[in-house]
C-alpha cells in the first residue's frame, strides 16, 4: 500500500486520517502541521493560533436544505459523519460525543426552509416542525430533531490519541511553504491528502478562491441544571442575524454565538461585537445567565475557511501533472462545517485513494 502524508491538524485533517485508517488500515499514514493537539503549546490552552480553527468552534450539527448540487454532495457527507457519530457516541462516550435536542428558530424562513427541501430533514431522528402555539414572540417557523454536538478541543485531543496510539500515526510538526514541501520530509513520493483548510498550492501560495470567515463566540459558565444543558437552539433573525448556544460535553461550558464576518481578518476581540452577542444571548436565553450576567470566561475568534464552490474534494492525479512528484487528493474549503463534514469527506478521501490504486497499481 502507499504512503500517505496529510497536511492540516485541523479536525477534517484529523477525521481523514482516522476514515483511512479505519478502511485501509495497511496504509501508513503520518500527518503533518504547525498547530494541533500534537503541538505541545497548543495542547496547554488549544486556543493560541486564530487560524487553527477547529477549537473554537461549538460544535454541533444544524442540517440544511440544498440549493445546490454542491450543497447537496455536502449534505450526504454529513450525514455520513452523523452515522459515523452515532456509534461513537456509544463505544466511546469519552470522545465528547453526544446526542441532544436541536431546535432552530426562524422569523423569515426562505422558501427552502419553509419547504422543507432535500437535504434538511433526511436521516435526522425525531425531526419535526414546532406548532404555531410554541414558538417565541417573532418566529414564523420552528423545528426541532435530535442532533450531536462535540467538545471541540477535547475531541481533537481524542482523535489525535486515537492516531497515534492505536494505529500508530506519527506527526510532524512543521509550516509548510508548500505541498511540494511534504517531499523534504517524507521520502518516497507519498500521496498527499490536502486539508490546510485554506488550500495550500503544490507549488506554493493559496486555492484564490478560498477565504476567511471571521467567527466571534462567548465561552460562558451557565448556571447548573439550565433547560440548554442538554439542547442546542439556533435562532434567525429577519435581519439574517444567527444566534445560537451550543453546550459543550463533559462540562465544557456553553457556546454563544455568533459572528459571521466574510474576509474580516481581525484576530482580536472585538467590544462590539462582544456587547452584541451578550445582547442578543441575553435577549434569547436568559436562563444561561447569572443575575442577569453571563460568566464569561473566555472570548473566542477564528477564522473559518471557506471557498467559492463549497469544499474541494477533488483529486490531481500525477496523469495530470506530470512535473509533479506526488499525486494529490484535496479536502479544504469547509468554512464553518468542518465538524459536520469531516468524517463524511474523510471517506470520500478514501474512495479516491481506491481509484489511485487501482489505477496505478500502487
Amino acid at each position: 500500500m502507499p504512503k500517505v502524508v496529510v497536511v492540516g491538524c485541523g479536525v477534517l485533517g484529523l477525521s481523514t486520517a482516522w476514515a483511512i485508517k479505519e478502511h485501509q488500515p495497511q496504509t501508513t499514514v503520518l500527518v503533518i502541521g504547525k498547530a494541533g493537539p500534537h503541538v505541545r503549546s497548543t495542547n496547554l490552552s488549544m486556543t493560541n493560533d486564530h487560524h487553527y480553527t477547529s477549537p473554537w468552534a461549538g460544535a454541533h450539527f444544524r442540517p440544511f436544505p440544498s440549493k445546490t448540487n454542491q450543497e447537496w454532495t455536502e449534505s450526504q457527507f454529513t450525514r455520513a459523519t452523523q452515522r459515523r457519530l452515532r456509534k461513537l457516541a456509544i463505544t466511546n462516550p469519552e470522545s465528547s460525543v453526544q446526542f441532544i435536542d436541536g431546535i432552530e428558530y426562524f422569523e423569515a424562513p426562505d422558501q427552502f426552509y419553509r419547504e422543507l427541501a432535500k437535504g434538511y430533514r433526511e436521516e435526522m431522528e425525531g425531526f419535526e416542525v414546532l406548532p404555531t402555539a410554541e414558538l417565541p414572540q417573532g418566529v414564523t417557523m420552528g423545528v426541532k430533531y435530535r442532533t450531536w454536538a462535540i467538545n471541540s478541543p477535547l475531541y481533537l485531543q481524542w482523535l489525535y490519541r486515537k492516531l497515534f496510539y492505536e494505529y500508530q500515526v506519527d506527526f510532524i510538526e512543521t509550516e509548510l511553504t508548500s505541498l511540494r514541501n511534504v517531499n523534504d520530509y517524507v521520502p518516497g513520493n507519498p500521496i498527499i491528502v490536502n486539508c490546510s483548510g485554506m488550500g495550500l498550492m503544490y507549488d506554493g501560495g493559496y486555492d484564490p478562491e478560498c477565504y476567511p470567515i471571521r467567527g466571534q463566540t462567548l465561552l460562558v459558565r451557565p448556571p447548573c441544571n439550565n433547560r440548554f444543558a442538554a439542547t442546542t437552539v439556533t435562532h434567525q433573525s429577519k435581519e439574517g442575524l444567527w444566534t445560537f448556544c451550543i453546550p459543550r460535553p463533559l462540562d465544557g461550558g456553553m457556546i454563544i454565538g455568533g459572528t459571521k464576518q466574510v474576509g474580516d481578518t481581525y484576530d482580536g476581540v472585538r467590544d462590539d461585537d462582544t456587547n452584541q452577542l451578550l445582547t442578543r444571548g441575553q435577549m434569547l436565553f436568559p436562563e444561561l445567565s447569572k443575575n442577569g450576567k453571563f460568566d464569561v470566561v473566555n472570548i473566542n475568534v477564528g477564522f473559518r475557511p471557506a471557498r467559492n464552490g463549497g469544499l474541494n474534494t477533488s483529486m490531481e492525479p500525477l496523469q495530470q501533472y506530470p512535473q509533479r512528484q506526488n499525486h494529490v487528493i484535496n479536502n479544504y474549503g469547509a468554512g464553518g462545517m468542518g465538524y459536520e463534514l469531516s468524517y463524511g469527506s474523510g471517506l470520500q478521501v478514501v474512495e479516491h485513494l481506491r481509484c489511485l490504486v487501482r489505477a496505478n497499481k500502487l
